[in-house]
């Protein structure tokens, strides 16, 4: 009898230590992951016709949640450059969105358009086209088509 306790006794404590180890195991639930939910992008072309000039592009990737996000830069005709994180947070009305600005450096007669790209990790969300136009009819100088400022 005193055997049959002693067992008994040593499974329960064998089977109360593996529960207290496996309890380090828990996975605490994250909720939904980040998604894109929508991309805008926006570019104010030189007012100008004289080369070098500025251009300011602006985007906006609203998304579910705050976090980070990556997108890259999609240029008319198959160039694509980043990709570039970004992080995303709560703005007016409960609404989350993470926003760049850039000012583009112009020497060259341009006319494409750019979008965002958003992979589908986050959703895969493509932004309007926005078109960048600059005529450079008087050309000052300069060198490269198109840099970043």
């Amino acid at each position: 009898m005193t055997i049959t306790r002693t067992l008994l006794a040593a499974s329960l404590l064998a089977a109360t230590s593996a529960t207290v180890a496996s309890a380090g195991n828990f996975v605490v639930p994250t909720g939904p992951k980040i998604k894109v939910t929508k991309a805008q992008l926006a570019i104010k072309s030189p007012s100008a016709n004289v080369c070098p000039a500025q251009a300011e592009m602006a985007g906006w990737i609203f998304t579910n949640k705050p976090g980070t996000i990556y997108y890259m830069l999609a240029r008319q005709g198959g160039a694509v450059s980043g990709p570039y994180a970004l992080e995303s947070k709560e703005g007016a009305a409960g609404v989350y969105i993470a926003s760049f600005s850039q000012t583009l450096n112009i020497h060259h007669k341009t006319d494409t358009a750019y979008r965002i790209l958003v992979g589908e990790k986050y959703g895969k969300t493509l932004s309007n086209w926005a078109n960048l136009k600059a005529p450079c009819k008087i050309k000052l100088g300069g060198q490269d088509v198109l840099q970043g400022g």
